[in-house]
């Protein structure tokens, strides 16, 4: 009987992105050998790693490493501007920690999930240049210039499909573990300047202060704090939708609400995923069995 091959699929999510190295770690620990990874954005960039032989010792300490200076340098403003940052220093340290590969001749199947900018669809990059594909992978819209790859100008793969769990079926996987570190839109805790009620202003009932009338439940959020809730509140419900339409074997979500994880911080962001990966392995470990 051959043996059933198992895929992991990884999720875009920024600084959540660290809890996919806790997956890993647990995974290794258990003795479950990887045959596909699929990932999108940071999902690509910890599976792009890891399946390219990156230690995960090396990878914790990369995360660990991380600060909010060191992220900064990688969005220095570029021209033409497409996007904010040219993600040229993104391509150096993608190539300091995984070299040159070509992802055809990695020990394992691995696809970086991309977005198509003209058709709007996925797309799978499995052959070329790994740091280029997860580059092409990581273009978040606005911060970093698209890619072209092998014909297709490319943004960032969370924007058609932030778990790629269909992907990794595509390359063979019989068993597939996702992992969902996307924010869950209720958890971002908005803020803003105060809002001033002027329609309390303009018909006087303001109790003749000449104040306009400020209600501390209320806010004005920036344009930033608006875009950036909008691409949440659409991947986690795309993922969400994706996810009835291909379900994975085995669901991974870590729990942040206590303490998410951010580019200056995040170790909590590794225990996390271990912490839900600990939880899933039972289960896991059961259907790989039989």
């Amino acid at each position: 009987m051959n043996k059933a091959k198992i895929g992991l699929a990884l999720s875009s999510g920024g600084a959540r992105g660290s809890a996919h190295v806790g997956v890993l770690r647990v995974l290794e620990e258990a003795g479950i050998t990887l045959d596909v990874i699929a990932g999108a954005s940071m999902g690509a960039e910890i599976g792009g790693a890891y399946a390219a032989g990156v230690p995960l010792t090396r990878l914790t300490d990369m995360w660990q490493s991380t600060s909010l200076a060191r992220v900064a340098k990688s969005l220095l403003p570029t021209l033409p501007w497409s996007g904010w940052s040219s993600g040229n220093a993104i391509r150096r340290n993608l190539r300091d920690l995984i070299g040159d590969h070509l992802i055809e001749e990695l020990p394992m199947l691995f696809a970086a999930v991309a977005t198509d900018l003209e058709s709007g669809l996925p797309v799978s990059l499995t052959q070329g240049s790994l740091v280029e594909a997860i580059r092409a992978s990581l273009s978040v819209p606005g911060l970093f210039t698209p890619v072209w790859f092998q014909g297709h100008l490319c943004i960032d793969g969370g924007v058609s499909n932030p778990l790629p769990v269909d992907t990794a079926r595509t390359l063979g996987a019989d068993i597939v573990i996702a992992v969902d570190v996307l924010v869950e839109p209720s958890e971002v805790k908005l803020s803003g300047i105060p809002a001033i009620d002027l329609r309390e202003l303009r018909t006087g009932n303001n109790r003749g202060s000449g104040t306009p009338v400020i209600d501390p439940r209320r806010y004005a959020p920036s344009v930033f704090n608006v875009l950036l809730q909008m691409s949440t509140v659409f991947q986690k419900r795309l993922c969400e939708a994706r996810l009835v339409q291909d379900p994975p074997d085995v669901l991974i979500r870590p729990d942040f609400s206590e303490d998410p994880p951010c580019y200056s911080r995040v170790g909590c962001g590794i225990k996390a995923g271990e912490q839900a990966a600990r939880r899933a392995l039972p289960e896991l470990l059961r259907m790989l069995s039989t």
